[in-house]
Parts: structure tokens; C-alpha cells; sequence
């Protein structure tokens, strides 16, 4: 899915752009269905709910996009000479890694779920 991986930071614009292809598919009318089904049982109206799970994953796919282009701009900061803060380089550079890693898991996670589906007899 990541296919660029630069000095600069990681690409994910392949990963969003799926992920926008893919809800987009769903169909609004069974995403509102799922949505207004899971706020009535929860004794709300379904306004003001979080969205769907593939919002919500593009959601965090940005965030940690994000936190990675900061945590390497740090880095580079601090190789330049341009910050002298080794606490602060290293506290980004950790929840960058610690941001990807979840990524990682949570996409083995959705494959492994999926292999479990395609593994059950109708």
C-alpha cells in the first residue's frame, strides 16, 4: 500500500485515496443505514456521530502522516544544528515510530480478519 518511502517522509496518498475509493463504493445509503442503526441503539439520533470506519482510519492514517513529517523535521533540525533539543527530537521521533507501528498492526489485524472471513464455509 506504502509505496514511497523518502528521506522526506512516508507517502500515504495511495492508502487515502483507496480508502476514499472504497467508502465511496459502500454507497452513502448503506453507511447512513449502519450509522443511524448504530446511534438508535446507542439512544441517539445518529447526528453528530463519529462516521464511518474508513473515515475514521483516514482519520489517523493522516495523523501519523503528519507526525512522521514532524518527527523528521526535527531530526533534520537537529542534524543542521538548527535545534539543540535532543529530549524533544527524540520524544517526536518515538511517537512517529509508535504511530506506525499501530498503522502495521492494525492493517495485519484487517488482513487476518479478512483471511477469516474468506476461511468460512457458507
Amino acid at each position: 500500500m506504502v509505496r514511497n518511502v523518502s528521506a522526506r517522509g512516508l507517502d500515504f496518498s495511495q492508502l487515502e485515496r483507496s480508502l476514499k475509493q472504497s467508502s465511496a463504493s459502500e454507497g452513502a445509503a448503506s453507511s447512513e443505514g449502519v450509522t443511524s442503526a448504530l446511534g438508535s441503539a446507542a439512544g441517539t439520533s445518529g447526528v453528530g456521530t463519529e462516521g464511518s470506519f474508513g473515515d475514521m482510519l483516514a482519520k489517523g492514517i493522516k495523523e501519523v502522516n503528519s507526525t512522521v513529517k514532524e518527527s523528521d523535521q526535527a531530526s533534520m533540525d537537529l542534524a543542521s544544528g538548527k535545534s539543540s533539543n535532543i529530549h524533544e527530537t527524540m520524544i517526536s521521533v518515538t511517537k512517529a515510530e509508535l504511530g506506525f507501528n499501530m498503522l502495521v498492526q492494525l492493517r495485519n489485524k484487517a488482513i487476518e480478519a479478512y483471511q477469516d472471513v474468506m476461511r468460512m464455509q457458507v
